[in-house]
């Protein structure tokens, strides 16, 4: 729980005549007053700077904002820390910040998407469609790759609500269609299991699974149970059955792919190609995904038509734009796909997108101060300096300082910064982090507070006591969030110290939630991560191998290890031998 007082100190950050001209630029643009022409750009921002305005910034525009970053990356290091800033402002709900990922494949190389990409893909469009996200971090890929209506998203998961009628069959159907499983015992997410007037599913995002009990067609119960024992526990009113994929497996849409995909060898108009196609029956292939959307006319842009759109750092975006598109025309031209289907059937080509981006409210976050370069060059009297425009807003962020371990340098500086009057909060990623501070705190003598608490009565930690013992009149503040770097904002006299300020390396990694995959999501993790020379264990038996002959099989039994050999190499490894007797057995 963030104590009020932190978020006072934070909103100074809005009240810095830097913000405050974004915020009236933005407030113009929702038409409060008259609209200016071109969009926005802020720079002088550092990575965590960046962070802190993303929500106020949300809060200024009065509506939903994309977030534009060159790759899936750098959406991975943004989204934590944007959620932090969240619930530290309390501009915007944490929850409604959105991550959506880019495939982790590209078109035409016969790959599909990982399925945990597709999993939070299909969870974010579903929110982003229902108006369920405030804050939508999207790589560039995604952000350009084509989509269908909001309709089809909004549909992909179902809502089911104790006391209303629900139509089973049509439901399982459903789950059938967008990913998940039928087993007999549900233990992960993306699987059901139906039992006479009792189903059990294990929804993703959702901490435990949920078993829904019929009334004839009448929702009696819902009650979460516990995967292990397959008891029942808390109950619920409603639960969200959210998809695995974004692209349900339905037979008209598998017809339209491959009518497409067989437009040169198929002769006959295009009902009668895709009649004899259904009647002969279509599956799924490897990056039909990709296909599944072709051709349509709807972006992320068109699913919020609200939103407000910064680019961070348009530079690196535009970098990346060229090299990804190269390697999508790359894969197109080597794939012999021809026109039957298009880089520019499943994105929009770099010309489009750099348009349509230019046309929306918004802007771009910056790091080089450019009004201070340009002032600087023209106080030199260098020849012709370029003069940003109008549009152009410098704040004034400053990278905080790197102890790298030094306890002493630390406690000097933060006597320095609060003799002159600034505000110090230290972020720690997680409650051993803030133990760690709170006792190099009081070790040294610094009186200091604590910006969250225990949210239960009685419950009291170590923290609180310390705290209370250090008195709560001092300036300088320890809180839980994810913020690896610090920002020093001199206009609003505040300096936010990171967790690898003082630490390095230390355990700043953003905690990851631990959920359960599905089966079929932990065998594609672990089989994508397998590298040439790694060992594996086969759990199925008879399992063979080539032997060097081209027609001799080495059966390898149950439980025996067994080297990944690169493709089209036909011998054992250096440490293997071809008898069954020297293959070491593993429990």
């Amino acid at each position: 729980m963030i104590l009020p007082f932190v978020r006072e100190v934070l909103a100074d950050v809005e009240k810095s005549p830097g913000f405050q001209q974004a915020a009236s630029y933005l407030k113009q643009r929702r038409g409060e007053s008259r609209p200016p022409a071109g969009r926005i750009r802020l720079s002088g921002l550092v990575s965590t700077a960046k962070s802190l305005l993303i929500p106020y910034l949300q809060r200024a525009a009065g509506a939903p904002l994309i977030l534009i970053v060159p790759d899936n990356r750098a959406a991975e290091t943004i989204f934590p820390v944007i959620q932090s800033f969240c619930e530290l402002t309390g501009a915007c709900n944490p929850q409604s910040v959105v991550k959506l990922p880019a495939y982790d494949v590209l078109p035409f190389e016969n790959m599909s998407p990982h399925p945990e990409i597709q999993e939070e893909r299909a969870t974010a469009l579903w929110k982003i469609s229902t108006g369920a996200a405030s804050i939508v971090i999207a790589p560039l890929a995604a952000a350009a790759m084509r989509l269908r209506t909001a309709d089809h998203y909004s549909g992909l998961a179902r809502i089911v609500r104790r006391t209303e009628t629900l139509e089973l069959d049509e439901l399982i159907q459903h789950l059938n269609t967008v990913g998940y499983s039928a087993v007999d015992v549900v233990e992960m997410p993306g699987q059901y299991a139906l039992r006479g007037g009792l189903l059990d599913a294990y929804p993703p995002e959702a901490d435990r699974p949920l078993r829904i009990e019929l009334f004839g067609d009448e929702v009696e119960s819902i009650r979460k149970f516990d995967p292990g024992t397959q008891r029942s526990a808390a109950p619920v009113d409603e639960v969200v059955l959210l998809p695995l994929t974004e692209t349900p497996v339905r037979e008209e849409v598998l017809t339209e792919i491959h009518a497409r995909l067989s437009g040169a060898r198929v002769e006959g108009a295009t009902e009668t190609v895709r009649s004899s196609l259904a009647g002969t029956g279509v599956t799924v292939f490897p990056g039909w995904e990709f296909y599944a959307n072709a051709g349509a006319e709807s972006t992320l842009f068109d699913l919020m038509p609200n939103a407000v759109v910064f680019v961070n750092e348009p530079s690196a975006i535009e970098a990346e734009q060229d090299h990804w598109w190269e390697r999508v025309v790359q894969r197109h031209e080597q794939s012999l796909v021809g026109k039957l289907a298009t880089p520019e059937d499943i994105y929009l080509p770099p010309q489009s997108w750099n348009d349509l981006v230019s046309h929306l409210r918004g802007g771009s976050l910056e790091h080089l101060g450019l009004l201070r370069i340009a002032r600087a060059e023209e106080k030199l009297g260098l020849s012709d300096p370029e003069l940003p425009d109008q549009q152009l807003i410098e704040l004034t962020t400053q990278p905080t300082a790197r102890f790298h371990g030094s306890v002493p340098a630390m406690v000097e500086e933060v006597k320095k910064l609060t003799a002159q009057g600034q505000r110090v909060i230290f972020a720690a990623p997680n409650t051993g982090e803030m133990e760690r501070l709170a006792d190099i705190f009081t070790e040294y003598q610094l009186p200091f507070r604590l910006g969250s608490r225990t949210p239960a009565p009685g419950s009291e930690t170590y923290l609180d006591e310390t705290a209370y013992f250090s008195g709560d009149l001092t300036t300088t503040t320890i809180i839980r969030a994810t913020a690896p770097e610090g920002v020093a904002l001199p206009e609003s006299r505040l300096v936010i110290f990171g967790a690898r300020d003082l630490f390095d390396e230390s355990e700043i990694d953003p905690p990851q939630p631990l959920r359960r995959k599905s089966k079929t999501a932990a065998f594609m993790s672990d089989f994508r991560d397998l590298a040439v020379g790694d060992f594996v264990v086969l759990s199925q038996a008879l399992c063979a191998a080539h032997a060097p002959g081209p027609d001799s099989e080495v059966p390898i039994e149950r439980g025996r290890a067994a080297a990944v050999e690169p493709p089209g190499r036909d011998r054992l490894g250096p440490n293997q031998s071809p008898r069954k007797e020297s293959h070491e057995r593993h429990g």
